[in-house]
């Protein structure tokens, strides 16, 4: 109800516009009701601004100035209408500060990074083509929460220090679609892409917990805990959690890693579909650091390590030989 664009779309729609908001909503289906009921309220917003034309004017002036009985009619109406308009508008004016105060959404466009800083001080690295959710205001003595779809990296501030037992509110809880992590005080990585879900820890320790699992997973920096949603499947392995958070740094680390991992961190970070020419190519394999500042940096380097060509047409990449 905010954005000026939304609004413009209300009054003065047109193709494209429709194209962006209704493929907004066919991307984030759970906005729909959101945005359904926001084209409502601005519609009804926008009939009360909306003024009648000279013709219109005159005609009622005609109509109320045959009958006494009518006018005091229509001043009785206009009196009702108006102050139904006041209460509209308050009543919006309202909801918006309500919602506004309950819930904050971020979201980052695809090659889009965004550092958010948390009520509580903790740090959080958005990835790109990623969404944040947490509530500004939380409920007194509630757990922190956040609600996390993407790729992000987390630094919380650690509010037990004192060793005594902890407190509802000194928890912190990373929601992801299935798994929901629980920390204390620490820094890691959560991915939640291509039907998996995965945390990686860096610093500190945490507490998994997976709906198909009797007793929580804890991790020790260095750990993986990896779950593919299809198979309903958990993995622990150790890696070094420094390089998976390279990312933030505008930096990609590879290390044997087949062309088919990279291709899927091409879609999912840039948003480009991409094509293979020779399905040979798919075995090729690559190590090193890599700029992600730009996927056409990027491009290039992969062209040099990989032996291939990278040809770019709109929203698709073709990569052959």
């Amino acid at each position: 109800m905010l954005d000026e664009d939304f609004l413009l779309w209300i009054k003065q729609p047109d193709a494209a516009k429709d194209m962006f908001w209704n493929g907004l909503a066919l991307a984030y289906p759970q906005q729909q009701a959101t945005i359904g009921d926001a084209r409502t309220l601005a519609a009804a917003l926008t009939v009360q601004k909306e003024t009648a034309s000279e013709a219109t004017k005159n005609r009622i002036w005609n109509a109320v100035s045959n009958s006494r009985s009518k006018m005091v009619t229509i001043k009785r109406a206009i009196t009702w209408m108006a102050a139904a308009a006041v209460v509209l508008i308050i009543g919006s004016v309202a909801l918006f500060k309500y919602l506004g105060a309950n819930e904050a959404v971020i979201k980052t466009a695809y090659g889009q990074k965004r550092a958010i800083t948390l009520p509580d001080g903790s740090q959080v690295v958005l990835n790109a083509n990623s969404q944040l959710k947490y509530k500004p205001r939380p409920r007194r003595h509630a757990p922190r929460e956040v609600w996390i779809n993407g790729e992000a990296w987390f630094n919380v501030v650690h509010l037990n220090k004192t060793g005594t037992p902890v407190q509802a509110a000194e928890r912190f809880i990373v929601h992801l679609p299935t798994m929901n992590v629980e920390v204390l005080g620490t820094t890691f990585t959560i991915n939640t892409r291509r039907n998996r879900e995965q945390v990686v820890l860096q610093t500190g320790s945490v507490k998994v917990n997976v709906p198909s699992k009797s007793s929580p997973v804890f991790l020790k920096p260095g750990d993986l805990v990896n779950y593919n949603k299809d198979s309903k499947v958990l993995s622990k392995a150790t890696t070094n959690p420094a390089d998976c958070a390279l990312w933030k740094e505008n930096r990609l680390k590879f290390d044997n890693t087949p062309l088919r991992e990279v291709i899927q961190l091409i879609e999912d970070d840039y948003g480009y579909k991409v094509a293979i020419t020779d399905s040979t190519i798919l075995e090729r394999t690559l190590g090193g650091t890599l700029s992600s500042e730009s996927e056409q940096i990027l491009f290039r380097a992969l062209e040099n390590m990989l032996d291939v060509k990278i040809t770019v047409n709109n929203k698709t990449v073709t990569i052959s030989k």
